[in-house]
């Protein structure tokens, strides 16, 4: 009879599990981990430092591509990644145009 028991919660806990839609490919963590990661990589390629001296944070996603902000000192750096870790370019919002 134990043995029955123990498999009712799990046999709910799989319907549950199978019930719930398909998980958006820019939803997890793990995926906006890989994003900042790239994104900070490219950033310390571009200003020719360490990774360590470049912060990242997944700050919103749009038509699958997100936006990281990676920022070295006062300094920020806004990129767009893919959701293969693929950085399709970046910015610097905090640029002057004329100089």
């Amino acid at each position: 009879m134990r043995p029955m028991i123990a498999l009712v919660p799990l046999a709910m806990l799989t319907a549950c599990v199978q019930d719930q839609p398909a998980t958006q490919p820019d939803a997890g963590p793990d995926l906006r981990a890989m994003q900042e990661s790239a994104c900070t990589a490219a950033i310390a390629a571009h200003i020719r430092r360490p990774v360590a001296d470049v912060r990242s944070t997944w700050a919103s996603t749009q038509d699958g591509v997100a936006m990281i902000e990676a920022r070295d000192g006062n300094r920020l750096h806004l990129c767009r990644v893919d959701a293969g870790g693929r950085v399709l370019g970046y910015i610097h919002p905090n640029m002057n145009p004329a100089g």
